[in-house]
């Protein structure tokens, strides 16, 4: 027999390893939108705060989520913040601590090991006064926060528009809210973790500054840096990486897609003819066991003989996103990173260079619009070309409604103050809220008696034809249930399966394993 072949490339799979949150004052959420979706999905950070969104709050905010995120937002006129939570991330909204006049949003964020209070603030230039009342209001929520969750981190981040000689970048001057920011952090003992300027000046002339903060309780679990903007945005990317890591990895997950046309049945037969099934598979005495190990040797045969390929699932990647946008995305990344360069040395070339990074900003949005544009004309041409109501205009029509989002269930509150986040523990909620709203007034009825059965169950003796002919009548256009075996494999080679399951020796007592075995879908 020969040996199992290898696959010609191997894939490398992407594990959560720390826990991403972003911030950026995006400067008009409308205007970058795409540029917002795409970042999401290229960068997939677990919570992304975005500040100075100046739009009003809509009626339906549906357009602006993106598949396996949340948004929560508190939107303003010339303001307004908001996050995108990754669904596999849980999150509860401290709304009792926000004033619908400030630009504040609160998140209570449980990682399963931590959890985390962040409170998300833009300060406009409203004026000293206003400014007072926006510390003052942060102040006072923070100590409700933090006297309510007494063990929890707390982080507050956001544009704060300030200015520090002594504390941030570039230490050239101190203003109103820079004294303010600064007294706020004291008084709350976080330390400011950004050190560089994150705003990229429009107007010849201006300084770049350090306006875009974030203040912490624990600063030795993150590491803070900065990146270029977002989509036209005139501030820089602030990414925080902390040292650990969320319950759950990416909920999207990959699965295998098999190329059965170019298997090679007759190796694999061979594979199953002399692999020595009671030795490995049936040394236990636990049916369950068995059932396991059989399954895990018909996969490992699959993933020898059958070519697959790993894809994403629950989200897929942009398809317009095309080769003109990565070209025009490197650019504007290669003009900042040029620009920064400038900036640091205070080279004599940093206008030229700034010049040179907004215009590679404005084209990467225009490319970004342009090919969006072309897509959707292509689908609609596609749509207009099937035959209303065939499998073709369907198969488009689906794949067209999946890029939409879908809403999905928000994590709960426990009886004990606790946030139920999986699926099994929010199941585990509602049939505890339903079994307590659903008892019945049986006024000490007495039970009724059961009739005594003298009848029993006769013995089941499962053979080799019986299993043969389930596997005949298996449905191969079906999916491969819990046990990851597709029909087609099982189909393929009936006589070798149903030999594992029954055996002359074991027709009379091992018909439990069939039970549990290769769950054969007929």
């Amino acid at each position: 027999m020969k040996g199992p072949k290898k696959k010609g490339k191997s894939v490398q799979r992407r594990h959560v390893l720390s826990f991403q949150v972003q911030l950026s004052n995006i400067r008009g959420l409308h205007s970058n939108l795409n540029a917002v979706h795409h970042h999401l999905e290229t960068d997939m950070p677990h919570l992304l705060f975005l500040t100075e969104t100046q739009i009003r709050c809509p009626p339906d905010a549906a357009y602006l989520n993106y598949p396996g995120y949340s948004l929560k937002h508190h939107f303003l006129q010339r303001a307004g913040v908001c996050v995108y939570v990754r669904n596999d991330i849980c999150c509860q909204r401290l709304r009792h601590l926000e004033d619908p006049s400030l630009s504040t949003l609160w998140l209570l964020v449980d990682t399963g090991m931590d959890k985390i209070v962040y409170a998300c603030v833009y300060r406009s230039h409203s004026g000293d006064q206003e400014t007072t009342r926006l510390f003052d209001h942060l102040s006072e929520a923070a100590d409700m926060a933090l006297h309510r969750h007494p063990d929890a981190q707390f982080v507050a981040l956001g544009d704060f528009n300030a200015c520090h000689q002594d504390w941030l970048f570039p230490y050239q001057r101190t203003d109103h809210a820079g004294r303010e920011a600064r007294n706020f952090a004291v008084a709350m003992g976080l330390s400011q973790l950004v050190k560089q300027a994150t705003r990229v000046p429009d107007v010849v002339g201006h300084t770049a500054n350090c306006l875009d903060l974030l203040l912490t309780t624990d600063p030795d679990r993150c590491i803070v840096t900065v990146s270029s903007p977002i989509g036209t945005s005139d501030h820089c990317l602030v990414k925080s990486v902390s040292t650990f890591s969320p319950p759950d990895c990416d909920s999207r997950g990959e699965r295998q897609m098999w190329r059965y046309k170019s298997a090679d049945w007759d190796e694999m037969r061979h594979f199953f003819a002399s692999y020595p099934w009671q030795q490995v598979c049936f040394s236990s005495e636990d049916p369950s066991s068995c059932a396991d190990a059989i399954s895990d040797v018909v996969r490992q045969a699959m993933e020898y003989y059958i070519p697959y390929s790993d894809v994403p699932v629950g989200g897929s990647a942009h398809p317009w996103f095309n080769a003109d946008c990565a070209e025009a995305e490197k650019r504007k990344h290669s003009a900042f990173l040029a620009w920064a360069d400038a900036r640091d040395r205070k080279a004599p070339d940093l206008s030229s260079k700034k010049r040179a990074f907004n215009h590679a900003a404005k084209s990467y949005k225009k490319a970004l619009r342009r090919a969006r544009f072309d897509r959707i004309t292509h689908i609609g041409k596609k749509l207009s070309a099937q035959p209303c109501g065939s499998r073709a205009f369907w198969s488009l029509a689906k794949s067209v409604e999946a890029n939409f989002c879908r809403p999905t269930l928000p994590p709960l509150v426990k009886p004990d103050g606790t946030l139920a986040h999986t699926a099994r523990e929010k199941a585990g909620l509602f049939a505890s809220l339903f079994a307590h709203n659903s008892r019945l007034d049986t006024s000490s009825a007495t039970p009724p008696s059961l009739p005594h059965c003298d009848s029993s169950m006769s013995e089941v003796r499962i053979r080799n034809k019986e299993v043969l002919r389930a596997l005949c009548r298996l449905d191969v256009n079906k999916a491969s249930g819990p046990d990851g075996v597709p029909a087609i494999v099982l189909k393929a080679y009936q006589r070798d399966s149903s030999g594992c399951v029954v055996t002359k020796e074991q027709s009379m007592k091992s018909y439990q394993f069939v039970v549990g075995l290769l769950d054969l879908r007929v």
